[in-house]
């Protein structure tokens, strides 16, 4: 039986290997009695987490560090469904269209332009604007004698930066829509616009002008009224909430251009109405954004204008107006859009021969109309349709003077003209809607400043903002009524009157 006994080493080496099993069970807090001994385990408790929060405050150092130190840029390009449109929700105003997040805005038909647009913050001139929208070339000098006053003059004498491409956002916008008595029911409005025609440009990036009550197509003409609307409240090819719009009106218009620089899609007419209108839209897109293709495109259209389609005169040397077709003796309708296209062209540094603003010029005097009572108050600068035909005597008058203004004719010569046409076409009323006449009307009025100005924006502004749909599918829009109503519908009438109310920084004032 004594042999079954374990000897004495044998119990000593089993209770030290039973001694380190312990010491490795007892771990990290076996560790710590070892270290502090008998103390309190209140105090090894206390050291632990005081120790265990200095870990975790290195840590989250190391992320932050690590964070600071690296950008990480990422691209979403996957399409998103864009949010559901509530008629309900308050319109925003004074909003500077560069702080417009893309999320705010998500294409829903991206297209692809002749050459990539980099969004940029860089001004793409001089100007001392709050954002990088540019607005032309204030001096835009002409080379020709201006007629009958005798002088090299710049478009738009008398004030510098006539016909610049205003303050079109920013600060300046605000300053410029107070200063000129707009407000936040006008903003309001133009807002209300141009979401009623975002939600209807087609995929391809045009507007359909028959699907929207027009009584004839005329897609070139309303694509370029509905981009000279967006760009008139600063979105541009580059910039603001709205640019894809935008880009693809401009890159729509585009691809309707011929090789002679002419843009008309098929089947629209006539020819003179739709080019000038789509020929203007692209000089100022042209001159806010400089994209390379909407440059060339402009500079095209501009040629075409000039070389192919305007009256070469008798013997193809003496210039006059345009008309529906090349070449044809010019009437004051389609003359008027001719001007502005080439006006903004001069504006946005494009290469425009002078031969056409003096064909310009010679047109104008050709229809000016002579007051037929010597005693009439209203003196001078009236105009007719064609010579020897007055038509439509305050539309046609409005046109011309416009014409005039930014041909460089000075306010106090022009302002029996300017009285006259309020005499004859009033001022904005919703008993007799002209569109057409309202639009020219804004600019001539604006730029006459005074009292003139003042008497038509009290009437504009309550006519247009009281009598914008509200509700449904036709919210922010204008009824195509009145006179032309039905020739270019809904859209038409929604992008003139948008732009009616984008007169106050529009344009410079070149008088002021």
């Amino acid at each position: 039986m004594a042999e079954l006994e374990p000897r004495e080493e044998e119990v000593l080496e089993g209770e030290q290997l039973e001694e380190e099993q312990q010491e490795e069970d007892q771990g990290f807090f076996g560790s710590l009695q070892d270290q502090f001994g008998a103390a309190p385990w209140w105090i090894i408790s206390f050291v632990f987490h005081g120790l265990l929060l200095l870990l975790l405050g290195l840590l989250s150092m190391v992320v932050m560090k690590s964070q600071s130190d690296e950008t990480v840029i990422t691209t979403d390009l996957a399409k998103s469904k864009p949010p559901e449109y509530d008629e309900k929700k308050p319109r925003d105003i004074f909003k500077n269209p560069v702080e417009t997040p893309d999320k705010d805005n998500p294409v829903e038909h991206p297209i692809i332009p002749h050459e990539k647009v980099e969004d940029t913050t860089h001004n793409e001139t001089e100007d001392d604007m709050d954002t990088h929208t540019a607005r032309g070339d204030p001096n835009a000098i002409s080379d020709l004698p201006l007629g009958g006053l005798g002088v090299n003059a710049a478009i738009g004498l008398g004030g510098g930066g006539a016909g610049c491409f205003g303050q079109r956002n920013g600060g300046g916008k605000k300053r410029a829509l107070m200063a000129g008595g707009g407000g936040k029911a006008t903003e309001s409005a133009v807002e209300a616009a141009l979401r009623w025609l975002a939600r209807h440009q087609e995929e391809d990036g045009h507007w359909d002008s028959m699907k929207y009550g027009a009584s004839s197509k005329c897609d070139t003409a309303m694509t370029g009224f509905a981009v000279l609307a967006f760009l008139g409240a600063g979105h541009t090819e580059k910039a603001g909430k709205y640019r894809d719009n935008v880009q693809r009106g401009v890159y729509w218009l585009i691809s309707k251009q011929n090789n002679e620089g002419r843009v008309l899609a098929e089947g629209d007419g006539p020819i003179g109405y739709n080019h000038a209108i789509a020929g203007l839209a692209l000089a100022e897109a042209a001159g806010m954004a400089r994209v390379p293709d909407t440059v060339r495109a402009a500079q095209a259209a501009v040629d075409y204008s000039v070389n192919i389609h305007q009256d070469p005169g008798a013997g193809g040397s003496d210039k006059k107006g345009w008309r529906y077709n090349p070449k044809q003796p010019g009437d004051m309708s389609v003359t008027g859009w001719f001007i502005m296209q080439l006006k903004s062209a001069k504006i946005a540094g494009l290469k425009v021969d002078p031969s056409g603003f003096q064909g310009a010029i010679n047109f104008l005097d050709s229809v000016e109309v002579e007051k037929a009572n010597p005693n009439e108050p209203y003196s001078g600068h009236r105009y007719g349709y064609q010579p020897g035909r007055v038509l439509s005597k305050h539309r046609n008058t409005a046109m011309g003077l416009l014409g005039r203004m930014f041909l460089g004719w000075k306010r106090e010569d022009l302002q029996g003209g300017v009285e006259y046409m309020i005499k004859e076409g009033g001022v904005p009323n919703w008993g007799n809607v002209d569109m057409y006449y309202w639009y020219y009307a804004a600019l001539v009025c604006f730029q006459q400043g005074g009292e003139i100005w003042k008497k038509w924006n009290e009437a504009m502004k309550p006519t247009l903002c009281d009598n914008q749909r509200r509700g449904g599918d036709e919210d922010g829009s204008w009824d195509p009524v009145g006179a032309f109503g039905d020739r270019w519908g809904r859209v038409g009438s929604t992008a003139l009157g948008c732009l009616c109310l984008e007169v106050y920084y529009r344009y410079l004032p070149m008088y002021r």
